[in-house]
């Protein structure tokens, strides 16, 4: 597990009306769901899109070369984002577990 010692920039974008505790709030989570990483994060992005039907946020991040992106929908732009860091923990986990590419797996 990557344990991030200093803030990782997140990129950040967004659509129609958000508030910045909601942009907040979203980097914080995604923030919280990479301290599952199973290497170093190179980059993150984050989307926040009031606009759509339904509150929606996006995540992408590139960890060491494996690029992973979740997308959630809410309410609110708070739900979403929680929807997001699950999402994410949960895909994070997956790629700890699987061998990494080219080694053979003996049984």
């Amino acid at each position: 597990m990557t344990h991030i010692g200093s803030p990782l920039p997140v990129h950040i974008r967004t659509h129609g009306a958000v508030p910045p505790e909601a942009t907040d709030y979203a980097v914080t989570k995604l923030g919280a769901a990479l301290q599952h990483a199973p290497d170093p994060v190179v980059d993150s992005w984050v989307t926040l899109d009031a606009a759509a039907p339904g509150d929606r946020v996006d995540a992408h991040v590139d960890i060491s070369g494996v690029h992973v992106h979740v997308h959630a929908v809410g309410e609110t732009l708070q739900e979403a984002a929680d929807l997001m860091q699950e999402r994410l923990r949960s895909r994070l986990r997956r790629i700890r577990r699987r061998p990494a590419h080219g080694m053979s797996v003996s049984f």
